[in-house]
């Protein structure tokens, strides 16, 4: 495997007793792991804890100029362009469950944000803490794990649904559909 590239995007989790500090420093300690990699980080929402969040990243990329970049946004396109290059997904963003394997990429989701949700093959699912999403991204980077890949089913369609919609409109025999009727009512002001 050439040099790597990870997308990066870790939102705070509301409902846990982990400070969000806590929490990407040991994502930003398991990516020390793989210095060599490069890193291509977009900012969390403005959920509380974002902002610490935020705050460490800068440090982070300011500290590891040559192979990290924090972006508040890529905005649609770039994200998905972006997606189509690097060599996994990490963190606990809905794009790592939803879009990622769409794209035959890996996913380390990390801790319960998105705890319920359908996962596909391609995702690995791990704790917060720093060896976990180490033993994780190795898995991802394994080439038995990358031999799956161009198998992954997406369970959340293949970008195609409104084409879908509609053609199955165009089936629907409307001819019989009686419409609503509307009465004019005279409005009587009381006075009284």
């Amino acid at each position: 495997m050439g040099e790597l590239c990870f997308l990066i995007t870790y939102h705070p989790v509301t409902l846990t007793k982990q400070s969000p500090s806590k929490s990407i420093k040991q994502l930003l300690d398991a990516l020390d792991q793989f210095p060599d990699a490069k890193l291509i980080f977009t900012k969390p929402n403005s959920d509380a804890g974002g902002r610490q969040i935020i705050e460490l990243l800068e440090l982070y990329v300011s500290r590891n100029p040559n192979r990290a970049a924090l972006f508040t946004s890529l905005g649609q396109l770039r994200y998905l362009s972006a997606l189509q290059h690097v060599d996994a997904v990490i963190g606990n963003s809905s794009s790592g469950i939803v879009e990622a394997p769409a794209f035959k990429k890996p996913t380390i989701n990390i801790g319960d944000r998105q705890r319920g949700r359908l996962l596909a093959n391609s995702i690995i699912s791990c704790s917060e803490d720093t060896n976990d999403i180490v033993q994780a991204i190795h898995k991802a980077l394994s080439p038995q794990f990358q031999e799956n890949l161009p198998k992954v089913i997406s369970l959340y369609g293949q970008g195609n649904t409104s084409i879908e919609i509609k053609n199955l409109l165009k089936t629907v025999d409307i001819s019989n559909i009686t419409l609503k009727s509307f009465h004019d009512v005279k409005f009587v002001e009381d006075l009284s």
